[in-house]
C-alpha cells in the first residue's frame, strides 16, 4: 500500500505549492480559471476517475484541492461511493494541513453540535 498525492486546482494554481510541501504529485486536474456551474460535473468526473485509479490496490490518496465548494461537495459524494482510502488537506496558515478523518462517531453522536 502506497500513499498517492492528487491535486485538484480550479480557479487558481496550487500545484507548485503542493509539490514544494509534499515533494511530488502523482496526478492532478487543473482548471486555473473561473468556471461556470455547468462545468462542475465534468471536472468532478475527471477528478473522480483519476482518484479511483490512484486508490487501486488499497493505496491511500492524499487529496489537496482548491476550488468551488459545490465542486468539493460533489467530489466527496462520488468518492464516498468508491470506498477508497482518502486523506483531505486544506490550506491553513501557509501550509496544506491534514483534515481529521470523519468517523461514524462524528455522524451519529446525536447532533450535539447542532
Amino acid at each position: 500500500m502506497e500513499e498517492k498525492i492528487f491535486v485538484l486546482e480550479v480557479g487558481r494554481p496550487i500545484r507548485d505549492a503542493v509539490e514544494r510541501q509534499f515533494g511530488r504529485i502523482d496526478d492532478y486536474v487543473s482548471v486555473p480559471r473561473a468556471i461556470s456551474e455547468l462545468e462542475i460535473p465534468e471536472i468532478v468526473a475527471q477528478a473522480y476517475h483519476k482518484i479511483m485509479k490512484l486508490g487501486q490496490g488499497g493505496n491511500v490518496v492524499k487529496i489537496v484541492l482548491s476550488g468551488p465548494l459545490a465542486l468539493s461537495f460533489q467530489l466527496g459524494q462520488a468518492i464516498g461511493l468508491g470506498h477508497i482510502k482518502v486523506i483531505v488537506y486544506q490550506y491553513s496558515s501557509g501550509v496544506y494541513a491534514r483534515v481529521g478523518p470523519l468517523t461514524r462517531e462524528h455522524l451519529f453522536k446525536g447532533g450535539k453540535n447542532a
